[in-house]
């Protein structure tokens, strides 16, 4: 079971203050993890985006979440170039004591960035794993494109499940899902992702299927133009009266509920995690009573 929480932004003065925001969730012993983002501004120029980062580097930030969970830290690999990217995350590995890394490729596969792409980046950290290092990559469940070069390239659709088991090949241990709140998406990728997996005699990463509430509407706008996947039923539900965050709770936890029951039901073998993710400022209280809801599912 791991949470995600956000940096702070640049003000290192805030640390002390931004810990103290946390501290009910750094001593929850259900808790085994937490994993922290690498947030970017993203800026737009004629079709083209630029990245700026956010808030403090979440290898720094680990370092104060270290003494109190294991950190998984994010990387944007393609924003840096090749040996700049290798680099930073050899001092995460061997300075920073840093053992979850995840590689996340760019926002737009439109973006001019100079660095590798995700499943590149998992193939330049392998050589460095060891046996107590695991990398990690991001999964969305309906994704399926043209297959891009790094995948092969050519004009063949490339389904979520092969860029998952590409990314295992290339030295993934993880990946991380989208915020789920459609339980068929969810289960129709991890069937097939089994089935994948028994064709080709290799065993299935460990999916970590993420869920989070919504205490508002800018929460759910946000999550809409971050391409969040929300059912029509699910959103009409939400905004149909009073206490959208409490309402979200329950829309999360049937969606795990019905995850589980549907992959006891169809045998399936991929080993599951859960990771609640905190969108919005001061949202803890709310992610804690959806943890409370559904830890005990798995």
């Amino acid at each position: 079971m791991i949470y995600e929480i956000v940096p702070p932004r640049r003000d290192t003065s805030r640390f002390n203050t931004e810990l103290q925001g946390v501290e009910e969730v750094l001593q929850d012993s259900r808790i085994a993890a937490i994993n922290i983002p690498e947030l970017f501004n993203r800026t737009k120029s004629e079709g083209t985006g630029a990245y700026y980062p956010a808030t403090i580097p979440p290898e720094e930030y680990a370092l104060l979440i270290k003494e109190f969970k294991e950190p998984i830290v994010n990387f944007v690999a393609p924003r840096l170039e090749r040996q700049a990217f290798l680099a930073r995350a050899r001092r995460a590995l061997h300075e920073y004591g840093i053992r979850n890394l995840v590689v996340v490729g760019k926002e737009r596969r439109e973006d001019p960035l100079p660095g590798p792409s995700a499943v590149e980046g998992l193939r330049l950290l392998r050589p460095e794993k060891g046996d107590d290092v695991a990398l990690g990559g991001v999964c969305i469940f309906n994704r399926e494109s043209v297959t891009p070069p790094e995948y092969g390239g050519g004009k063949s659709r490339l389904s979520e499940v092969s860029r998952v088991s590409l990314k295992a090949r290339a030295g993934c241990d993880f990946v991380t899902s989208q915020i789920a709140f459609d339980s068929l998406q969810a289960v129709d990728f991890l069937v097939s992702y089994q089935a994948l997996c028994d064709s080709q005699k290799t065993t299935p990463v460990t999916v970590f299927i993420s869920l989070t509430t919504i205490p508002t509407e800018g929460i759910l706008s946000l999550l809409e133009d971050l391409d969040v996947f929300i059912p029509a039923g699910v959103k009409n539900r939400l905004q149909s009266g009073g206490n959208m965050g409490k309402k979200s709770v329950g829309i999360a936890t049937d969606v795990f509920n019905r995850i589980l029951v549907e992959l006891e039901r169809r045998g399936s073998q991929v080993p599951i995690g859960l990771q609640i993710e905190q969108i919005g400022v001061k949202n803890d209280e709310l992610s804690l009573s959806l943890l409370d809801k559904v830890y005990n599912m798995l």
